[in-house]
Protein backbone atom coordinates (compact mmCIF):
# COMPACT_ATOMS: atom_id res chain seq x y z
CA UNK A 1 0.00 0.00 0.00
CA UNK A 2 0.93 3.33 -0.88
CA UNK A 3 2.46 5.92 2.01
CA UNK A 4 -0.62 8.66 0.61
CA UNK A 5 -3.34 5.93 0.70
CA UNK A 6 -2.22 4.75 4.31
CA UNK A 7 -1.97 8.43 5.58
CA UNK A 8 -5.72 8.99 3.91
CA UNK A 9 -7.11 5.85 5.06
CA UNK A 10 -5.47 6.99 8.76
CA UNK A 11 -7.50 10.38 9.14
CA UNK A 12 -10.61 9.22 7.54
CA UNK A 13 -10.60 6.37 9.95
CA UNK A 14 -10.21 9.35 13.11
CA UNK A 15 -13.08 10.29 14.80
CA UNK A 16 -14.47 13.74 15.41
CA UNK A 17 -12.96 13.46 18.88
CA UNK A 18 -9.75 12.11 17.76
CA UNK A 19 -9.84 14.87 15.23
CA UNK A 20 -10.42 17.84 18.02
CA UNK A 21 -7.43 16.12 20.13
CA UNK A 22 -4.90 16.03 17.62
CA UNK A 23 -5.49 19.80 16.76
CA UNK A 24 -4.86 20.25 20.20
CA UNK A 25 -1.79 18.49 20.85
CA UNK A 26 -0.08 18.57 17.41
CA UNK A 27 1.95 21.00 18.53
CA UNK A 28 3.86 19.45 21.01
CA UNK A 29 5.43 17.30 18.74
CA UNK A 30 5.37 19.57 15.43
CA UNK A 31 7.69 22.69 15.21
CA UNK A 32 5.45 24.03 12.77
CA UNK A 33 5.50 28.10 13.05
CA UNK A 34 4.13 28.40 9.61
CA UNK A 35 1.04 25.45 9.68
CA UNK A 36 2.04 23.62 7.09
CA UNK A 37 1.44 20.01 8.32
CA UNK A 38 -1.58 21.35 9.41
CA UNK A 39 -2.90 22.72 5.99
CA UNK A 40 -1.74 19.29 5.00
CA UNK A 41 -4.06 17.71 7.26
CA UNK A 42 -6.94 19.72 6.54
CA UNK A 43 -6.24 19.50 2.64
CA UNK A 44 -6.63 15.27 2.69
CA UNK A 45 -9.24 16.31 4.72
CA UNK A 46 -11.11 17.98 2.75
CA UNK A 47 -10.81 15.00 -0.50
CA UNK A 48 -12.11 12.59 2.49
CA UNK A 49 -15.16 14.75 3.29
CA UNK A 50 -15.92 15.15 -0.62
CA UNK A 51 -15.72 11.40 -0.63
CA UNK A 52 -12.92 11.71 -3.30
CA UNK A 53 -9.69 9.31 -3.12
CA UNK A 54 -6.48 10.67 -2.10
CA UNK A 55 -5.40 13.26 -5.01
CA UNK A 56 -1.23 14.28 -4.63
CA UNK A 57 -2.29 16.80 -7.62
CA UNK A 58 -4.27 18.71 -5.36
CA UNK A 59 -2.23 18.65 -2.80
CA UNK A 60 0.72 19.78 -4.67
CA UNK A 61 -1.44 22.85 -5.81
CA UNK A 62 -1.86 24.24 -2.46
CA UNK A 63 0.07 27.12 -0.86
CA UNK A 64 2.84 25.51 1.37
CA UNK A 65 5.29 27.95 2.39
CA UNK A 66 8.95 26.89 1.64
CA UNK A 67 10.35 23.58 0.47
CA UNK A 68 7.69 21.80 1.63
CA UNK A 69 6.18 20.49 -1.61
CA UNK A 70 9.61 19.32 -2.73
CA UNK A 71 9.78 17.26 0.40
CA UNK A 72 6.35 16.00 0.88
CA UNK A 73 7.07 12.15 1.05
CA UNK A 74 9.15 12.53 3.68
CA UNK A 75 6.49 14.99 5.23
CA UNK A 76 3.30 12.77 4.64
CA UNK A 77 5.63 10.38 6.66
CA UNK A 78 6.56 12.48 9.66
CA UNK A 79 2.78 13.47 9.94
CA UNK A 80 1.29 9.86 9.73
CA UNK A 81 3.93 9.13 12.76
CA UNK A 82 2.52 12.54 14.50
CA UNK A 83 -0.84 11.17 13.90
CA UNK A 84 -0.06 7.47 15.91
CA UNK A 85 1.31 9.42 18.47
CA UNK A 86 -1.31 11.49 19.00
CA UNK A 87 -3.52 8.80 18.95
CA UNK A 88 -1.58 6.80 21.71
CA UNK A 89 -1.81 9.31 24.06
CA UNK A 90 -5.57 9.52 22.98
CA UNK A 91 -6.49 6.21 23.59
CA UNK A 92 -3.71 5.42 26.84
CA UNK A 93 -6.49 4.40 28.93
CA UNK A 94 -9.53 3.64 26.75
CA UNK A 95 -8.55 -0.58 27.02
CA UNK A 96 -6.53 -1.83 30.04
CA UNK A 97 -4.06 -3.23 27.83
CA UNK A 98 -3.22 0.48 26.74
CA UNK A 99 -2.79 1.18 30.80
CA UNK A 100 -0.82 -1.51 31.30
CA UNK A 101 1.67 -1.32 27.99
CA UNK A 102 1.91 2.65 29.32
CA UNK A 103 2.30 1.49 33.14
CA UNK A 104 5.19 -1.18 31.62
CA UNK A 105 6.86 1.63 29.84
CA UNK A 106 6.64 4.30 32.78
CA UNK A 107 7.60 1.72 35.08
CA UNK A 108 11.34 0.26 32.91
CA UNK A 109 11.64 4.17 32.24
CA UNK A 110 11.88 4.66 36.02
CA UNK A 111 13.99 1.73 36.26
CA UNK A 112 16.63 2.45 34.30
CA UNK A 113 16.86 5.45 36.64
CA UNK A 114 17.47 3.09 38.98
CA UNK A 115 14.06 4.64 41.04
CA UNK A 116 13.03 0.56 41.97
CA UNK A 117 10.71 1.78 44.73
CA UNK A 118 8.57 3.67 42.20
CA UNK A 119 8.95 1.43 39.28
CA UNK A 120 7.52 -1.66 41.51
CA UNK A 121 4.62 0.65 42.69
CA UNK A 122 3.73 1.20 38.85
CA UNK A 123 4.59 -2.73 38.36
CA UNK A 124 2.02 -3.48 41.19
CA UNK A 125 -0.76 -1.29 39.08
CA UNK A 126 -0.11 -2.92 35.92
CA UNK A 127 -0.02 -6.41 38.11
CA UNK A 128 -4.07 -5.59 39.36
CA UNK A 129 -4.96 -4.75 36.20
CA UNK A 130 -3.43 -7.68 34.10
CA UNK A 131 -4.47 -10.33 36.72
CA UNK A 132 -8.21 -9.01 37.18
CA UNK A 133 -8.02 -8.53 32.83
CA UNK A 134 -6.80 -11.92 32.18
CA UNK A 135 -4.33 -10.14 30.11
CA UNK A 136 -1.78 -12.80 30.07
CA UNK A 137 1.02 -11.88 27.58
CA UNK A 138 1.68 -8.70 30.17
CA UNK A 139 1.13 -10.56 33.11
CA UNK A 140 4.50 -12.78 31.91
CA UNK A 141 6.22 -9.45 31.02
CA UNK A 142 5.43 -7.90 34.73
CA UNK A 143 6.58 -10.91 36.99
CA UNK A 144 9.30 -10.95 34.58
CA UNK A 145 10.05 -7.18 35.54
CA UNK A 146 9.11 -8.00 39.05
CA UNK A 147 11.84 -10.78 39.47
CA UNK A 148 14.81 -8.37 37.86
CA UNK A 149 14.34 -5.79 40.27
CA UNK A 150 13.92 -7.67 43.18
CA UNK A 151 17.25 -9.81 41.88
CA UNK A 152 19.18 -6.19 42.17
CA UNK A 153 17.25 -4.49 45.21
CA UNK A 154 17.16 -8.00 47.35
CA UNK A 155 20.06 -9.31 49.72
CA UNK A 156 20.53 -12.86 48.71
CA UNK A 157 19.10 -14.24 51.31
CA UNK A 158 15.92 -12.60 50.92
CA UNK A 159 16.08 -13.38 47.06
CA UNK A 160 16.45 -16.91 47.48
CA UNK A 161 13.25 -17.28 49.89
CA UNK A 162 11.19 -15.65 46.57
CA UNK A 163 12.16 -16.23 43.31
CA UNK A 164 11.31 -19.78 43.30
CA UNK A 165 7.86 -18.85 43.39
CA UNK A 166 7.83 -15.96 40.80
CA UNK A 167 9.10 -19.02 38.87
CA UNK A 168 6.54 -21.28 39.62
CA UNK A 169 4.01 -18.57 38.90
CA UNK A 170 5.09 -17.60 35.34
CA UNK A 171 5.15 -21.03 34.47
CA UNK A 172 1.40 -21.72 35.70
CA UNK A 173 0.67 -18.37 33.39
CA UNK A 174 2.27 -20.02 30.51
CA UNK A 175 0.48 -22.74 31.27
CA UNK A 176 -2.87 -21.05 31.51
CA UNK A 177 -1.59 -19.35 27.91
CA UNK A 178 -0.91 -22.55 25.92
CA UNK A 179 -4.47 -23.97 27.32
CA UNK A 180 -5.87 -20.73 25.61
CA UNK A 181 -3.46 -20.60 22.40
CA UNK A 182 -4.69 -24.48 21.90
CA UNK A 183 -8.82 -22.68 21.81
CA UNK A 184 -7.42 -20.38 19.81
CA UNK A 185 -6.17 -22.66 17.20
CA UNK A 186 -9.67 -24.80 17.58
CA UNK A 187 -11.16 -21.69 16.84
CA UNK A 188 -9.69 -20.38 13.66
CA UNK A 189 -10.21 -24.25 12.72
CA UNK A 190 -13.74 -24.08 12.83
CA UNK A 191 -13.97 -20.19 12.25
CA UNK A 192 -12.41 -20.67 8.50
CA UNK A 193 -14.26 -23.41 7.71
CA UNK A 194 -17.19 -21.71 8.45
CA UNK A 195 -16.49 -18.73 6.41
CA UNK A 196 -15.77 -20.77 3.30
CA UNK A 197 -19.38 -21.71 3.12
CA UNK A 198 -20.75 -19.10 4.07
CA UNK A 199 -24.29 -20.32 5.35
CA UNK A 200 -22.34 -22.47 7.96
CA UNK A 201 -24.22 -25.65 6.51
CA UNK A 202 -22.34 -28.38 6.25
CA UNK A 203 -23.22 -29.72 2.37
CA UNK A 204 -21.84 -32.95 2.53
CA UNK A 205 -20.90 -36.22 4.72
CA UNK A 206 -16.97 -36.09 4.19
CA UNK A 207 -17.18 -32.19 4.71
CA UNK A 208 -19.63 -33.23 8.36
CA UNK A 209 -16.84 -35.59 8.93
CA UNK A 210 -13.75 -33.23 8.75
CA UNK A 211 -15.96 -30.59 11.01
CA UNK A 212 -16.82 -33.05 13.31
CA UNK A 213 -13.42 -34.35 13.99
CA UNK A 214 -12.38 -30.86 15.15
CA UNK A 215 -14.93 -31.43 18.03
CA UNK A 216 -13.18 -34.08 19.07
CA UNK A 217 -10.47 -32.71 20.92
CA UNK A 218 -10.23 -33.55 25.23
CA UNK A 219 -10.97 -29.57 25.12
CA UNK A 220 -14.77 -29.02 23.68
CA UNK A 221 -15.88 -32.81 26.01
CA UNK A 222 -15.76 -30.32 29.36
CA UNK A 223 -15.70 -26.73 30.37
CA UNK A 224 -13.29 -27.35 33.19
CA UNK A 225 -10.89 -27.81 30.78
CA UNK A 226 -10.34 -24.43 29.81
CA UNK A 227 -8.34 -23.26 32.67
CA UNK A 228 -8.92 -18.92 32.02
CA UNK A 229 -11.69 -16.80 31.40
CA UNK A 230 -11.22 -16.41 27.58
CA UNK A 231 -10.50 -19.94 27.17
CA UNK A 232 -14.54 -20.69 28.24
CA UNK A 233 -15.50 -18.15 26.23
CA UNK A 234 -14.36 -19.81 23.09
CA UNK A 235 -15.49 -23.42 24.83
CA UNK A 236 -19.08 -21.65 24.94
CA UNK A 237 -18.92 -20.39 21.58
CA UNK A 238 -17.20 -23.43 19.70
CA UNK A 239 -20.25 -26.13 21.19
CA UNK A 240 -22.71 -23.48 19.42
CA UNK A 241 -21.08 -23.42 16.16
CA UNK A 242 -21.09 -27.64 16.10
CA UNK A 243 -24.72 -27.78 17.45
CA UNK A 244 -26.10 -24.47 14.76
CA UNK A 245 -23.72 -26.36 12.21
CA UNK A 246 -26.03 -29.62 13.01
CA UNK A 247 -29.26 -27.99 13.67
CA UNK A 248 -29.22 -28.60 17.60
CA UNK A 249 -30.62 -24.99 18.26
CA UNK A 250 -31.85 -25.50 21.40
CA UNK A 251 -27.86 -26.78 22.50
CA UNK A 252 -26.85 -24.11 20.39
CA UNK A 253 -29.04 -21.54 22.51
CA UNK A 254 -27.81 -22.78 25.63
CA UNK A 255 -24.12 -21.95 25.05
CA UNK A 256 -24.87 -18.76 23.65
CA UNK A 257 -26.75 -18.32 27.02
CA UNK A 258 -23.81 -19.67 28.84
CA UNK A 259 -21.01 -17.55 26.64
CA UNK A 260 -23.52 -14.25 27.53
CA UNK A 261 -23.60 -14.98 30.87
CA UNK A 262 -20.14 -15.28 31.52
CA UNK A 263 -19.39 -12.05 29.94
CA UNK A 264 -22.44 -10.64 32.14
CA UNK A 265 -21.12 -12.03 35.29
CA UNK A 266 -17.83 -10.44 34.47
CA UNK A 267 -18.69 -6.75 33.79
CA UNK A 268 -14.92 -5.42 34.20
CA UNK A 269 -13.87 -7.58 30.86
CA UNK A 270 -16.43 -5.89 28.66
CA UNK A 271 -14.81 -2.62 28.93
CA UNK A 272 -11.40 -4.50 28.03
CA UNK A 273 -12.83 -6.85 25.65
CA UNK A 274 -16.21 -5.39 24.06
CA UNK A 275 -15.90 -7.31 20.64
CA UNK A 276 -15.94 -10.45 21.97
CA UNK A 277 -19.09 -9.24 24.40
CA UNK A 278 -20.82 -8.16 21.31
CA UNK A 279 -19.99 -11.45 19.32
CA UNK A 280 -21.60 -13.52 22.10
CA UNK A 281 -24.79 -11.22 21.94
CA UNK A 282 -24.85 -11.75 18.01
CA UNK A 283 -25.17 -15.56 18.80
CA UNK A 284 -27.79 -15.27 21.39
CA UNK A 285 -29.61 -13.31 18.88
CA UNK A 286 -28.89 -15.98 16.42
CA UNK A 287 -30.60 -18.63 18.42
CA UNK A 288 -33.23 -16.76 19.98
CA UNK A 289 -34.24 -16.32 16.29
CA UNK A 290 -33.89 -20.13 15.44
CA UNK A 291 -35.94 -21.44 18.48
CA UNK A 292 -38.54 -18.65 18.25
CA UNK A 293 -37.80 -16.33 21.58
CA UNK A 294 -39.01 -13.09 19.60
CA UNK A 295 -39.12 -11.56 23.09
CA UNK A 296 -36.21 -12.32 24.60
CA UNK A 297 -34.63 -11.31 20.39
CA UNK A 298 -36.16 -7.67 21.11
CA UNK A 299 -34.58 -7.79 24.86
CA UNK A 300 -30.70 -9.02 23.70
CA UNK A 301 -31.39 -6.88 20.76
CA UNK A 302 -31.59 -3.30 22.60
CA UNK A 303 -28.50 -4.75 24.67
CA UNK A 304 -26.56 -4.68 21.86
CA UNK A 305 -27.86 -1.73 20.18
CA UNK A 306 -27.89 -0.06 23.53
CA UNK A 307 -23.43 -0.63 23.35
CA UNK A 308 -22.38 2.85 22.66
CA UNK A 309 -24.29 4.22 25.69
CA UNK A 310 -23.41 1.38 27.90
CA UNK A 311 -19.90 1.69 27.12
CA UNK A 312 -19.55 5.36 25.67
CA UNK A 313 -15.78 5.78 24.72
CA UNK A 314 -14.54 2.14 24.36
CA UNK A 315 -16.42 0.79 21.39
CA UNK A 316 -14.12 1.19 18.57
CA UNK A 317 -15.24 2.07 15.10
CA UNK A 318 -14.91 -2.05 14.10
CA UNK A 319 -17.26 -2.82 17.33
CA UNK A 320 -19.56 -0.04 15.92
CA UNK A 321 -19.63 -1.42 12.02
CA UNK A 322 -20.15 -5.28 13.26
CA UNK A 323 -23.48 -3.77 14.95
CA UNK A 324 -24.56 -2.47 12.23
CA UNK A 325 -23.96 -5.26 10.20
CA UNK A 326 -25.07 -8.39 12.97
CA UNK A 327 -28.38 -5.97 13.86
CA UNK A 328 -28.65 -5.55 10.11
CA UNK A 329 -28.80 -9.14 8.62
CA UNK A 330 -30.92 -10.61 12.50
CA UNK A 331 -33.74 -8.29 11.63
CA UNK A 332 -33.37 -9.32 8.05
CA UNK A 333 -33.78 -12.95 9.03
CA UNK A 334 -36.53 -12.67 11.29
CA UNK A 335 -39.14 -10.51 9.02
CA UNK A 336 -38.23 -12.68 6.56
CA UNK A 337 -38.67 -16.05 8.76
CA UNK A 338 -41.91 -14.10 10.08
CA UNK A 339 -42.97 -12.92 6.90
CA UNK A 340 -43.31 -9.43 7.58
CA UNK A 341 -42.80 -7.60 4.72
CA UNK A 342 -43.70 -3.99 6.03
CA UNK A 343 -40.91 -4.58 8.68
CA UNK A 344 -38.70 -5.98 5.94
CA UNK A 345 -39.35 -2.41 3.64
CA UNK A 346 -38.57 -0.59 7.25
CA UNK A 347 -35.57 -2.62 7.82
CA UNK A 348 -33.92 -1.96 4.35
CA UNK A 349 -34.80 1.63 4.63
CA UNK A 350 -32.60 1.99 8.16
CA UNK A 351 -29.94 -0.36 6.48
CA UNK A 352 -29.35 2.08 3.49
CA UNK A 353 -29.33 5.22 5.55
CA UNK A 354 -26.09 3.80 7.33
CA UNK A 355 -24.79 1.57 4.05
CA UNK A 356 -22.76 4.96 2.84
CA UNK A 357 -20.64 4.82 6.46
CA UNK A 358 -20.54 1.14 6.67
CA UNK A 359 -20.00 -0.52 3.56
CA UNK A 360 -16.62 -0.45 2.81
CA UNK A 361 -15.44 -1.37 6.42
CA UNK A 362 -17.23 -4.84 6.54
CA UNK A 363 -15.33 -7.42 5.88
CA UNK A 364 -15.49 -9.03 2.31
CA UNK A 365 -17.46 -12.13 3.36
CA UNK A 366 -20.00 -10.51 5.61
CA UNK A 367 -20.41 -7.93 2.81
CA UNK A 368 -21.70 -10.53 0.86
CA UNK A 369 -23.84 -12.26 3.47
CA UNK A 370 -25.66 -8.57 4.17
CA UNK A 371 -26.48 -8.24 0.01
CA UNK A 372 -27.38 -12.05 -0.14
CA UNK A 373 -30.08 -11.06 2.61
CA UNK A 374 -31.12 -7.47 1.37
CA UNK A 375 -31.82 -9.63 -2.06
CA UNK A 376 -33.69 -12.45 -0.32
CA UNK A 377 -35.89 -9.51 1.50
CA UNK A 378 -36.64 -8.13 -1.99
CA UNK A 379 -37.77 -11.56 -3.39
CA UNK A 380 -39.95 -12.42 -0.67
CA UNK A 381 -41.29 -9.03 -1.64
CA UNK A 382 -41.48 -9.52 -5.22
CA UNK A 383 -39.16 -6.43 -6.19
CA UNK A 384 -36.86 -8.62 -8.94
CA UNK A 385 -35.12 -5.03 -10.02
CA UNK A 386 -34.00 -5.21 -6.52
CA UNK A 387 -32.46 -8.44 -6.31
CA UNK A 388 -30.54 -7.58 -9.36
CA UNK A 389 -29.45 -4.57 -8.05
CA UNK A 390 -28.46 -6.76 -4.69
CA UNK A 391 -26.97 -9.22 -6.65
CA UNK A 392 -25.01 -7.27 -8.78
CA UNK A 393 -23.10 -5.99 -5.80
CA UNK A 394 -21.89 -9.26 -5.05
CA UNK A 395 -20.86 -10.18 -8.13
CA UNK A 396 -19.46 -6.83 -8.54
CA UNK A 397 -16.78 -7.31 -5.31
CA UNK A 398 -14.98 -10.07 -7.66
CA UNK A 399 -13.19 -13.50 -7.76
CA UNK A 400 -13.20 -15.05 -4.23
CA UNK A 401 -13.88 -18.55 -1.90
CA UNK A 402 -15.67 -16.31 0.86
CA UNK A 403 -19.18 -17.28 1.89
CA UNK A 404 -19.39 -19.38 -1.70
CA UNK A 405 -23.05 -20.90 -0.56
CA UNK A 406 -24.13 -17.48 -0.39
CA UNK A 407 -22.56 -16.33 -3.72
CA UNK A 408 -23.98 -19.72 -5.72
CA UNK A 409 -28.10 -18.73 -4.23
CA UNK A 410 -27.60 -15.02 -5.13
CA UNK A 411 -26.97 -16.99 -9.03
CA UNK A 412 -30.01 -18.74 -8.42
CA UNK A 413 -32.08 -15.83 -7.15
CA UNK A 414 -30.48 -13.63 -10.44
CA UNK A 415 -31.81 -16.17 -12.83
CA UNK A 416 -35.26 -16.29 -11.18
CA UNK A 417 -35.28 -12.62 -11.40
CA UNK A 418 -34.73 -12.46 -14.58
CA UNK A 419 -37.25 -15.10 -15.45
CA UNK A 420 -40.15 -13.21 -13.63
CA UNK A 421 -38.76 -9.42 -15.06
CA UNK A 422 -38.66 -11.30 -18.88
CA UNK A 423 -35.31 -10.44 -19.47
CA UNK A 424 -34.21 -13.43 -21.47
CA UNK A 425 -30.95 -12.30 -23.12
CA UNK A 426 -29.93 -11.22 -19.26
CA UNK A 427 -31.40 -14.75 -18.05
CA UNK A 428 -29.75 -16.99 -20.85
CA UNK A 429 -26.21 -14.99 -19.54
CA UNK A 430 -27.19 -15.40 -15.92
CA UNK A 431 -27.13 -19.04 -16.46
CA UNK A 432 -24.02 -19.43 -18.06
CA UNK A 433 -22.52 -17.68 -15.63
CA UNK A 434 -24.27 -19.50 -12.54
CA UNK A 435 -22.92 -22.72 -14.53
CA UNK A 436 -19.56 -21.48 -14.63
CA UNK A 437 -19.58 -20.58 -11.04
CA UNK A 438 -21.43 -24.17 -9.68
CA UNK A 439 -19.17 -26.05 -11.87
CA UNK A 440 -15.60 -24.64 -10.39
CA UNK A 441 -17.19 -25.38 -7.25
CA UNK A 442 -15.07 -28.20 -5.01
CA UNK A 443 -17.99 -29.71 -5.33
CA UNK A 444 -21.57 -29.67 -7.69
CA UNK A 445 -24.88 -30.05 -5.38
CA UNK A 446 -28.08 -31.93 -6.54
CA UNK A 447 -30.04 -28.44 -5.47
CA UNK A 448 -28.41 -26.29 -7.32
CA UNK A 449 -28.07 -28.69 -10.32
CA UNK A 450 -31.81 -29.26 -9.99
CA UNK A 451 -32.64 -25.70 -10.32
CA UNK A 452 -30.14 -25.01 -13.04
CA UNK A 453 -31.27 -27.67 -15.40
CA UNK A 454 -35.36 -26.56 -14.52
CA UNK A 455 -34.79 -22.77 -15.88
CA UNK A 456 -32.69 -23.91 -18.16
CA UNK A 457 -35.34 -25.76 -20.25
CA UNK A 458 -37.48 -22.28 -19.91
CA UNK A 459 -36.17 -21.52 -22.92
CA UNK A 460 -37.83 -24.41 -25.21
CA UNK A 461 -41.20 -23.82 -23.49
CA UNK A 462 -43.90 -22.41 -25.91
CA UNK A 463 -47.08 -22.54 -23.51
CA UNK A 464 -48.01 -21.18 -20.12
CA UNK A 465 -49.96 -24.98 -19.48
CA UNK A 466 -46.17 -26.53 -20.05
CA UNK A 467 -44.31 -24.16 -17.63
CA UNK A 468 -47.17 -25.04 -14.61
CA UNK A 469 -46.17 -28.38 -15.82
CA UNK A 470 -42.55 -27.56 -15.71
CA UNK A 471 -43.13 -25.83 -11.98
CA UNK A 472 -44.63 -29.23 -10.58
CA UNK A 473 -42.21 -31.87 -11.84
CA UNK A 474 -39.05 -29.54 -10.64
CA UNK A 475 -41.20 -29.36 -7.63
CA UNK A 476 -41.64 -32.43 -6.94
CA UNK A 477 -38.07 -33.28 -7.55
CA UNK A 478 -36.55 -30.66 -5.49
CA UNK A 479 -39.01 -31.81 -2.78
CA UNK A 480 -37.00 -35.14 -2.81
CA UNK A 481 -33.70 -33.81 -2.05
CA UNK A 482 -35.59 -32.56 1.34
CA UNK A 483 -35.33 -36.11 2.18
CA UNK A 484 -30.82 -35.99 1.93
CA UNK A 485 -29.93 -33.96 5.26
CA UNK A 486 -27.31 -32.43 3.38
CA UNK A 487 -29.07 -31.20 0.24
CA UNK A 488 -32.23 -30.34 2.87
CA UNK A 489 -29.57 -27.71 4.75
CA UNK A 490 -29.30 -25.67 1.20
CA UNK A 491 -33.45 -24.82 1.51
CA UNK A 492 -32.53 -23.19 4.85
CA UNK A 493 -30.71 -20.42 3.33
CA UNK A 494 -32.69 -20.14 0.34
CA UNK A 495 -36.06 -22.26 -0.15
CA UNK A 496 -37.14 -22.02 -4.05
CA UNK A 497 -40.21 -24.41 -3.42
CA UNK A 498 -42.34 -21.20 -2.13
CA UNK A 499 -41.66 -19.76 -4.74
CA UNK A 500 -42.56 -22.58 -7.24
CA UNK A 501 -45.93 -23.02 -4.98
CA UNK A 502 -46.35 -19.46 -5.91
CA UNK A 503 -46.09 -20.08 -9.28
CA UNK A 504 -47.99 -23.10 -9.44
CA UNK A 505 -51.11 -21.52 -7.49
CA UNK A 506 -51.03 -18.21 -9.02
CA UNK A 507 -50.43 -16.80 -5.40
CA UNK A 508 -47.93 -14.19 -4.82
CA UNK A 509 -44.61 -15.33 -2.83
CA UNK A 510 -45.97 -13.66 0.95
CA UNK A 511 -49.10 -15.21 0.38
CA UNK A 512 -47.56 -18.56 -0.25
CA UNK A 513 -45.51 -18.42 2.89
CA UNK A 514 -48.27 -16.92 5.02
CA UNK A 515 -50.23 -19.71 4.13
CA UNK A 516 -47.61 -22.48 5.34
CA UNK A 517 -47.87 -24.91 2.45
CA UNK A 518 -43.86 -24.86 1.82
Amino acid sequence: MRQSDEIFQLIAAMSDREIRFFRKKYTLFISDDEGNYIKLFDDISKQISSGNVYNEKIIKSGNYTGKFLKNLSFHKNYLYSILLKTLSIYHIDSKDIFSVRNLLTQSEILSDKLLYDQSLKLLKRAKKIAFEKDLLNSRNEILSNERNIFKYTYSAEDYSLMFEDIFKEQFENIDIQKNLLDYYLLNEKVGIFLRTFGSGKVRGSEHLKNFEKLFEDPLLLNIENAKSFFSRYIFYNLNLQLHLTNNNFEEAYNNAKEAVKLWENNPEKIAGKPDNYIFSLNNLLNTQNRTNRYDEFKSTELKMRNMPDRFPGTLTEANKVFIFYSLSILNLSIFLKTVNTENLRSAENEIRKDLDKYENKITLYQRIILYYFLSCSNFVQEDFEKCIYWNGKIFNLGKTDLSEDYQCYARIIQLISYFELGYIDSMEYALKSAYHFISKKKKNYKYENTIQKYLKRTFHIKSNNELSEMFIEMKHDLEKLLKDPFEKNAFDAFNIIYWLESKINKTSITETLRSGKT
